[in-house]
């Protein structure tokens, strides 16, 4: 899914290192828990040979502010997308029991998911979304239950590297944008027109450059995305 920012970011000599989250790409028959999402961004991290950019999307936007908010290793800077609406934990447990049960009835195979993406999206963010395989419905139990014990407010309100916020505007999970910004209020939010929850396929060039504008912000680091 971050086929388009590899790409771009590669080219103009950056460092990138895009690891795969237990339950999901190549990692999709793992269980999914909070310590081993973590312990695979800890790892992302240490292999940069620099204090390095975090980037992430969504679960991995959620895990990054986590992340950030507790490891000891330096960082550079925090860029997170479509995350910011505040997990509540009954709503996040029933929230997964219903993609669960969704997962399971008829039409939900690979094949029906994947175009039912391209039509709301485009078939070239589909390929990239579900390039790698779709996470399983194993996985989103326990992944709603590890969102819901997390305190996202004060995650961001700890962090004390540069955060950029970025949202494409029609994204379900903007709804408590002001509140995360009112926690740290160092954040910088940015929306993007014509873009939904997986904005960097939605807009991947108006993305890529504000991934870009962040990293000179920051002086440029190296970038993990979760």
């Amino acid at each position: 899914m971050w086929r388009p920012q590899i790409k771009r970011l590669t080219k103009r000599g950056f460092h990138v290192v895009a690891p795969d989250l237990p339950g999901h790409g190549e990692r999709q028959d793992e269980e999914f828990s909070l310590a081993a999402a973590l312990a695979t961004i800890d790892e992302a991290v240490a292999s940069c040979p620099e204090p390095p950019m975090l980037v992430g999307l969504s679960l991995g936007g959620y895990l990054s502010l986590q992340y950030a908010a507790t490891t000891q290793r330096p960082l550079r800077a925090v860029t997170v997308a479509g995350c910011t609406a505040v997990p509540n934990r009954f709503l996040a447990v029933a929230f997964g029991a219903y993609l669960s049960w969704r997962d399971r009835l008829p039409g939900s195979a690979d094949d029906s998911v994947l175009a039912a993406f391209a039509k709301a999206n485009s078939p070239k963010a589909a390929r990239h979304y579900y390039g790698g395989g779709r996470a399983k419905a194993h996985v989103v139990a326990p992944v709603m239950r590890a969102l819901g014990r997390l305190d996202v407010l004060e995650a961001i309100g700890s962090i004390d590297v540069p955060v950029t916020i970025i949202n494409g505007r029609r994204d379900e999970f903007r709804i408590h944008e002001r509140r995360f910004l009112a926690a740290n209020d160092a954040a910088r939010l940015i929306v993007l027109d014509d873009a939904g929850h997986i904005s960097n396929l939605n807009r991947p060039k108006r993305f890529t450059k504000e991934l870009r504008a962040a990293f000179e912000r920051a002086e440029r680091p190296p970038l993990v995305v979760a």
